[in-house]
């Protein structure tokens, strides 16, 4: 079975953005970004990873999240 795995925190490495800094750019709590970025959601918020791509220049959502196999 395949589960989507959100790679915000390689993405924040990879910009050189912290989430504090993402915080002021997207308007979205460090706390939710913290969240988001552990990979241990079960919901995501879209409105929320439209303003983080916004933020971060990103308009192909496969930098940010994608299928990998679920360990049964």
């Amino acid at each position: 079975m395949l589960k989507i795995r959100i790679k915000l925190k390689e993405v924040l490495k990879e910009k050189g953005v912290t989430q504090k800094q993402l915080e002021k750019l997207s308007g979205v709590s460090q706390a939710r970004i913290s969240k988001l970025s552990s990979n241990d959601r079960q919901e995501v918020n879209l409105v929320m990873l439209e303003k983080i791509a916004h933020a971060l220049d990103i308009n192909d959502l496969s930098v940010l999240m994608q299928f990998e196999e679920r360990e049964e």
